[in-house]
């Protein structure tokens, strides 16, 4: 496994860090590496999930639906 150093971390992300490590019950750098791992996770299921929608939208028949419409369809839908 590789190691990665960080430098010039505020102060309040650390804390903040450090908080949830303790409420996760886990050590620091394991709160680091499961942050890290979500979010590139996540990532890429939204880039996977966008293209998706690009392929879908090019087989419409009344044409493509504006972004912006989408965007306001999944914030109601996930509320």
């Amino acid at each position: 496994m590789a190691t990665l150093t960080l430098h010039d971390i505020p102060d309040a992300l650390l804390t903040r860090l450090e908080e949830r490590a303790h409420a996760h019950g886990r050590s620091l750098n394991s709160e680091v590496v499961d942050c890290l791992t979500r979010e590139a996770t996540t990532t890429a299921s939204t880039e996977a999930w966008l293209q998706d929608v690009e392929a879908l939208r090019s087989q419409l028949k009344g044409g493509p639906i504006p972004v912006d419409e989408l965007v306001a369809a999944t914030e109601r839908d996930s509320h």
